[in-house]
Order: C-alpha cells, then sequence, then structure tokens
C-alpha cells in the first residue's frame, strides 16, 4: 500500500514540476501603452492680447 501512495506522489510532484518549468517568467514593470495614431489635422495658433480683446491667427 505505501509503494502505490509513494508512486502516486512521486507522478504528482513530477507533473507539478514540469508545469512550474514550463510556465513563463512572471514580469514586474508593466508593459508600456502603444502609441495610437493622431486623429484629425494639426493646428498651430497665435494669440495676441489686445488689452480687453484678443486676436488669434491659426495655421
Amino acid at each position: 500500500m505505501s509503494s502505490r501512495i509513494a508512486t502516486t506522489l512521486a507522478a504528482i510532484a513530477m507533473t507539478l514540476s514540469l508545469g512550474a518549468l514550463a510556465a513563463p517568467a512572471a514580469v514586474a514593470a508593466p508593459l508600456a501603452p502603444s502609441p495610437t495614431p493622431a486623429v484629425g489635422s494639426i493646428a498651430v495658433c497665435l494669440n495676441l492680447p489686445l488689452g480687453s480683446a484678443s486676436i488669434s491667427f491659426c495655421i
């Protein structure tokens, strides 16, 4: 009876050790997000303050 238990425990131990070797390593650093493309156009604006009013030029 004890040899049957020992064989079962040995089979379980071998299965767990193979699973531990095949598992990927954990990564502590978060993955960098992928860059997203810009949607729309780019505007360059120049604001000229004139007292209480402001003039804006945008290209």
